[in-house]
């Protein structure tokens, strides 16, 4: 009775949620989809936020049949699908940490879960503004995880399309050899950015010459809720870095995320490599909000099950899983009267969630690192043997 127990509270939560609580952020793609053919499309302003639809154009085309339903009827579908989004993140994130596991516990652990895992912070923020990221996370985790290598890359280029982050597993995919996979990822976007120029010319000309080299439309970027590296690096410094040494930093986590993706790819499992390619993603994006990281739902999974886990990855994962819900970035004063929050030893605090995607990237390639190490040993050691063998 547990799992339905737990299941039960979830859909009655977030139901009642959406029923009297406000999704800014899904009324803001709303706002997009009303204006999904028109000309002003990245000019509107939603008025709850004073921010704008800052999507792609395909984004917005796949929110306007929904902008023409009532309000609170669009809130509480979006939360019953988010919900089961959330449900299907589970059940991939335990096949794929641990294969073995049979369906019926699979699915009992998954719904028994689905509440606990939904109090983690980038879920609850997520079911609370009405985000799309848990959709987009069952899209590209599936894709990765539990997809044919021969069909591989159609739901990473469609999750890109409508949000342009999931592009950095194109380069990944293309380094770790998987040609088929990055050429439908690549296609699959391209494909449906060109179907939507074609019917929003101009609306997708706007984005794609202007508005896409604007992260500052997002919001205010050195806001504590900006868990990638521009965001840390404001605060660290008390104001906002030029563009050019945005770029740099961004550039700089992306080529090191990237590599110790590869070498992971190559030495460990792909598991562990998706986990350090969203790792960087989560650090490279300019614009990362702590709600984005549903991710670590995977990651806690491949920490308590995996069979490449690390030692002690139980408590690992009972950390991660504590940070997340405990969510300490939070704890810094913040608002719009403090820009740059957390200041000294408060960093450790406001850039918490930063903090473990580092880890995370930098405890895996020193892990590499050894056993690459250890691997040239024993292989040095296994040669001698041989030659004394043979004199």
């Amino acid at each position: 009775m547990w799992p339905i127990i737990s299941a039960s509270i979830g859909v009655i939560g977030v139901t009642v949620l959406a029923a009297v609580h406000r999704l800014i952020d899904l009324g803001t793609y709303l706002l997009g989809g009303a204006h999904a053919f028109r000309s002003d499309l990245y000019r509107v302003i939603y008025p709850p936020t004073h921010l704008g639809f800052t999507y792609p154009p395909f984004a917005a085309v796949l929110f306007s049949p929904l902008s023409h339903l009532s309000v609170h009827l669009d809130q509480i579908v979006f939360s019953w699908l988010s919900l089961v989004a959330l449900f299907g993140v589970l059940l991939i994130s335990f096949r794929a940490a641990c294969p073995t596991l049979d369906r019926r516990t699979i699915v009992w652990w998954a719904m028994l879960l689905i509440t606990p895992i939904g109090l983690l912070d980038p879920v609850r923020e997520t079911l609370l503004l009405g985000q799309v990221n848990i959709l987009l996370a069952l899209a590209v985790i599936g894709d990765m995880t539990i997809v044919r290598p021969n069909r591989r890359g159609y739901l990473v280029g469609l999750a890109a399309a409508i949000k342009l982050t999931p592009l950095i597993l194109v380069p990944y995919l293309l380094l770790t050899r998987q040609r088929g996979s990055w050429l439908r990822a690549l296609g699959t976007f391209v494909v449906a950015g060109a179907a939507t120029a074609a019917l929003t010319s101009s609306t997708s000309w706007t984005y794609w010459t202007h508005d896409v080299w604007k992260p500052n439309s997002a919001g205010w970027l050195p806001w504590v809720g900006n868990q990638g590296v521009v965001g840390v690096a404001d605060r660290l410094l008390g104001h906002t870095i030029s563009a050019p040494t945005m770029f740099l930093l961004v550039a700089i986590i992306t080529v090191v995320g990237l590599f110790v993706a590869v070498r992971a790819y190559r030495v460990s499992s792909p598991l562990l490599a998706f986990l350090i390619i969203e790792a960087t993603e989560s650090m490279a994006s300019p614009v990362s909000w702590s709600h984005h990281f549903i991710w670590v739902v995977l990651l806690i999974a491949w920490l308590a099950l995996a069979s490449d886990r690390p030692a002690h990855g139980e408590w690992w994962a009972a950390l991660v899983a504590a940070v997340f819900w405990a969510a300490p970035i939070w704890w810094v004063p913040h608002g719009p009267s403090i820009p740059y929050a957390g200041h000294g030893w408060l960093m450790l605090i406001a850039d918490a969630f930063f903090i473990v995607f580092t880890v995370v990237v930098l405890a895996t390639l020193a892990r590499l690192f050894r056993n690459s190490r250890h691997s040239r040993v024993m292989g040095g050691q296994r040669t001698r043997m041989r030659r004394r063998s043979e004199t």
